[in-house]
């Protein structure tokens, strides 16, 4: 067994393709086949069940596919450790708030601080930033969404409250003169993305419009365009001051932003570095 045949088996699994795993691979598919069916020989087992349409992993496939994956990973890392250049890029994924709201003032702060790494981002909902970091495609993921993932921590650095925004024209203002215009303005078409928080806290007869949108600034356009009402992060509602109007929730929500990171034992230099600034920049602002 060796990385070759671990690399093939791995990226074939994943793309559910012998031809997009030699593709990503550089390879040519037969070696790509030969590299697995090698594999297989050694371990006296089946992988890969094959189909004329379907390629899918067996139980022992699924086992290996775990091993191979870390295995993959920590050789990339080690890589990264031992290479001064590539140990100074520092990839970040980062959920729509944290990059419009966020990421700008850490990365200036933390240049004066270490001016020699580079940085790579990278935005996307927060459940796919949390997944990037699983799969190790991303050193730190910068996200709103506390995460499940499985070997995949959650550092808490900050936190931002969550506020009804509507459209600022008359047909919602005249809310405002209502008893309860939270309560009304629910029953206003609501605007979800795959990033929301609240949908655990909404009555369960509020209408929904569901919406395919990439980050909380697209729905924020939406709303102030007259669309519909949504729950957001504050942060998201700076440049948008007299196009929404803003109402506060009637208990109180915050949302928890951090970083999502594999083990700190298992990570990089330059991101535990960086996590470490994390924690003292945000612990200097609550101490203010």
């Amino acid at each position: 067994m060796d990385i070759r045949q671990l690399e093939a088996f791995v990226y074939t699994a994943k793309y559910q393709s012998f031809s997009l795993a030699a593709q990503k691979l550089y390879l040519s598919q037969p070696t790509v086949s030969s590299h697995i069916c090698n594999l297989e020989k050694e371990l006296h087992t089946q992988l890969l069940q094959r189909t004329t349409k379907t390629l899918s992993m067996t139980p022992a496939g699924r086992r290996l596919y775990s091993y191979a994956a870390e295995i993959l990973d920590l050789r990339h890392k080690a890589i990264l450790e031992l290479t001064s250049q590539q140990e100074a890029l520092l990839h970040i994924g980062v959920s729509s708030v944290p990059s419009l709201h966020l990421l700008p003032e850490l990365l200036a702060a933390y240049h004066v601080q270490a001016p020699e790494v580079r940085f790579r981002t990278s935005c996307s909902d927060s459940l796919d930033v949390i997944r990037k970091v699983s799969e190790g495609g991303c050193d730190i993921g910068l996200a709103g969404t506390k995460t499940a993932a499985p070997g995949c921590g959650f550092l808490p650095v900050t936190s931002d409250e969550l506020v009804l925004a509507a459209p600022n024209t008359p047909h919602f203002r005249e809310y405002q003169q209502q008893k309860e215009p939270l309560r009304a303005l629910l029953r206003e078409p609501f605007l979800s993305s795959p990033d929301q928080y609240i949908e655990p806290f909404l009555p369960p007869d509020t209408p929904r419009l569901e919406v395919t949108a990439s980050d909380d600034g697209a729905i924020l356009s939406m709303v102030a365009g007259g669309l519909g009402v949504s729950v957001l992060s504050s942060f998201s509602l700076v440049g948008y001051e007299g196009q929404v109007r803003v109402l506060q929730l009637e208990k109180p929500i915050a949302l928890r932003l951090g970083a999502a990171v594999k083990s700190v034992n298992t990570i990089g230099t330059s991101a535990r570095m960086f996590l470490t600034f994390l924690r003292e920049y945000y612990a200097k602002d609550d101490t203010q």
